[in-house]
């Protein structure tokens, strides 16, 4: 498996496994701050997570979490889950100098998602003591148009080693 930053002609690759409605979502982001990055066995990719650096768009987060990036919208294809994918994507994230230079990574995750919420406690991360965030998720239609409706995460943060 290798993992490296998408680039915008990788997206049509990644279009063909995770959908064009997953995708368009990491297209959209190749114009912002952070980063798309694919894991890919040979020519066929595997998964993708986005890593932003811009600060958040919600008040509290801002305020408790300053420069800190967060990891959104991790995706491991299926039958390639619980091989060891989302974990190397994750720790990717966590090596990039922006993510490094921060000290701390977060990411922010739906309520019900309990699998996900164990798998970052396993991964190092811890909850955030300051409560439910109010968000909005972005819905990206096949036909370039966002759908935006308000949404309820957790916060998950995790201090990284200085080294």
């Amino acid at each position: 498996m290798q993992i490296r930053p998408a680039s915008a002609e990788d997206m049509l690759y990644l279009e063909r496994v995770l959908g064009i409605e997953r995708t368009a979502f990491y297209r959209h982001r190749l114009k912002r701050q952070g980063v798309v990055l694919a894991s890919w066995e040979g020519e066929d990719p595997t998964g993708a997570v986005y890593v932003t650096w811009e600060p958040a768009d919600e008040d509290i987060v801002r305020k408790h979490l300053p420069a800190v990036p967060f990891v959104h919208r991790l995706h491991v294809v299926d039958g390639r889950r619980n091989n060891g994918h989302g974990r190397a994507l994750l720790r990717e994230a966590e090596e990039l100098d922006e993510v490094r230079m921060a000290g701390r990574l977060g990411a922010g995750i739906d309520l019900d998602n309990d699998r996900v919420i164990g798998w970052y406690e396993r991964l190092g991360y811890r909850e955030w003591p300051h409560g439910i965030v109010e968000t909005v998720k972005e819905e990206h239609e096949p036909d370039g148009t966002v759908q935006m409706a308000p949404d309820l995460c957790r916060i998950f943060v995790k201090d990284l080693d200085p080294a």
